[in-house]
């Protein structure tokens, strides 16, 4: 299987209105392979920036999407110590979107006609048995494998309050009282959904950004403490010999007044991640974390990623987290449940903190789901391209 990675190029392109621009892009790469990676280069738009592609000297194209700030990027392959040059050409005929469907209730991020992701906006109508305590949008469900598999779930009746991949804390301290934003049963505190501020799609990727916040409802009236921005990436991958979809997720937390949130030592809170229902019950799902950790000795270790899998219907699929070395705490230490198809990357398991005013809580993973067993070299060369940004001189 191949890897994909974001990089960073220093020279500066400038974009004309001709087929071909004055100057190549030069990227020289290190020791690592880096298939299907994400390179980022400085490229200053003067006209049209539809259609664009880098052409290498084997004529292969490769779309480019314009990024904020002067930047572009493009999913490119470099073996270890190459230097490549590519031009850059404008086409008539746009090469195939990542895209993103909304409705009243979800935000589908697509990929070559198939949806890889959904992002809920809190409106879907709520299964039987679950009660409007429990109603939240603001996370991530579906997360669809490439066969088409459901590697998650949403409001499981024994963990009412468990969504796809999601955030929250547990166990907290605010101006004295201590709201459960996790525990939304309790009553204490919850996670609304404010709503989606934008949405892009783009040959490279599809990107949304929203905001949830959070409030503590041991007051009245309630009062809100944390607001939480969400930035979303699904890539619009090149096909690979064992197919894969990649995703990004970036979470930043601002204290929504000047109290600060204490995060007191605890098992659980953070990011989460509820697999699949088939996955219930002892021996069903099975974790493998970066360190070899397993079910029976990974909790409350730490670990770079985790691969989480089981059968889905007779067939095997799985999703692998990789949580961003620049992550508080990094790495994280975890919380794998003995029975259930339940993971948590929770920094507060390793003691007290605080968000504090000024200072936000920013949280960066990568998202690999395919069906099959795990390829641990694959992985990890997910990893180490993850960790190690390519520098280009």
């Amino acid at each position: 299987m191949k890897l994909l990675l974001s990089l960073c190029l220093l020279t500066g392109v400038f974009l004309n209105t001709s087929a071909q621009v004055s100057r190549n892009i030069k990227i020289i790469n290190d020791s690592y392979l880096r298939t299907n990676s994400i390179v980022q280069f400085k490229l200053k738009p003067t006209g049209g920036t539809e259609n664009l592609y880098l052409l290498d000297k084997y004529n292969q194209k490769y779309p480019v999407q314009f990024l904020k700030d002067g930047y572009a990027c493009a999913i490119l392959n470099l073996l270890p110590g190459e230097v490549k040059d590519y031009k850059l050409i404008k086409e008539k005929n746009p090469a195939s979107k990542a895209e993103i469907l909304l409705t009243a209730a979800e935000a589908k991020f697509m990929v070559k006609g198939k949806q890889v992701i959904g992002f809920q906006t809190g409106k879907k109508e709520l299964p039987a048995g679950i009660e409007p305590v429990f109603q939240r949008g603001g996370y991530i469900f579906p997360v669809l494998s490439p066969s088409g598999l459901s590697v998650a779930d949403d409001y499981p009746l024994n963990h009412k309050h468990h969504h796809g991949i999601w955030a929250a804390w547990t166990k907290t301290e605010f101006e004295g009282r201590h709201p459960d934003f996790w525990n939304m049963g309790d009553k204490t505190g919850t996670v609304l959904f404010e709503g989606i501020k934008k949405t892009e799609p783009g040959a490279v990727f599809a990107s949304l950004e929203s905001r949830n916040a959070y409030y503590d409802q041991s007051i009245n009236p309630n009062k809100k403490v944390l607001d939480e921005d969400w930035k979303i990436k699904v890539y619009n991958i090149p096909d690979a010999e064992t197919p894969y979809y990649l995703f990004d997720l970036e979470l930043r937390q601002n204290l929504s007044g000047s109290s600060a949130l204490k995060l007191p030592e605890y098992l659980y809170g953070g990011l989460g991640f509820r697999g699949n229902g088939d996955w219930n019950g002892v021996g069903n799902t099975s974790f493998l974390s970066s360190e070899g950790k397993d079910l029976t000795n990974g909790h409350a270790t730490t670990s770079n990623w985790v691969h989480i899998s089981g059968k889905i219907d007779g067939k095997l699929s799985g999703i692998t987290i990789l949580s961003h070395p620049d992550n508080f705490r990094s790495p994280q230490p975890m919380r794998i449940h003995p029975s259930e198809p339940f993971f948590c990357y929770a920094p507060s398991q390793a003691g007290n903190f605080e968000i504090k005013p000024g200072k936000a809580y920013v949280a960066k993973y990568r998202f690999i789901v395919y069906d099959g067993k795990p390829d641990i070299e694959f992985i990890q060369n997910m990893w180490d391209n993850y960790s190690n940004q390519l520098i280009v001189k």
